[in-house]
């Protein structure tokens, strides 16, 4: 099992605006992140939901299948479990901290573990991929802002 932390990154946006993103998460994942398709929710319970979706891995080409279990703990963030994919049984939590100018930091920490990569290439590849997201979140962020200013 390896740790990762990935902090420092900031929201351009309140944390009630940050919330709607995860909101859109559950609702409308393939908008949010192209690279995904056959985008699947099933909402559990008032703050569980179940998140699953394929997408082509960037290490060899294939699809793979993806499932997360994801438990929000409003203001606080979302614990995952990594429930189907190369991460499986991996636990992390993404934590959100709001900041002065209408920011929100974004820090994201768990415990990975992997059958198919070896344990020396789990950290940077998680890195990336969570650079991937918030890149992306970004950009919808974006997108939710313009909407509202119209």
């Amino acid at each position: 099992m390896v740790f990762v932390e990935d902090s420092g990154s900031v929201f351009d946006a309140q944390l009630d605006m940050v919330w709607k993103l995860v909101e859109a998460h559950i609702k409308e994942g393939n908008r949010i992140h192209p690279n995904t398709r056959n985008n699947k929710s099933e909402i559990l319970n008032e703050t569980t939901f179940i998140n699953s979706w394929e997408q082509v891995d960037d290490a060899n080409g294939q699809n793979i299948r993806m499932k997360i279990r994801g438990t929000m703990y409003y203001p606080l963030g979302i614990a995952f479990e990594i429930l189907e994919g190369p991460f499986v049984d991996s636990k992390y939590f993404v934590y959100y901290i709001p900041i002065d100018n209408n920011k929100t930091g974004v820090t994201v920490v768990g415990d990975f573990k992997s059958n198919l990569i070896p344990e020396d290439k789990i950290k940077p590849i998680v890195l990336g991929f969570s650079e991937r997201v918030f890149n992306e979140d970004v950009a919808y962020l974006k997108t939710m802002k313009q909407k509202k200013e119209r």
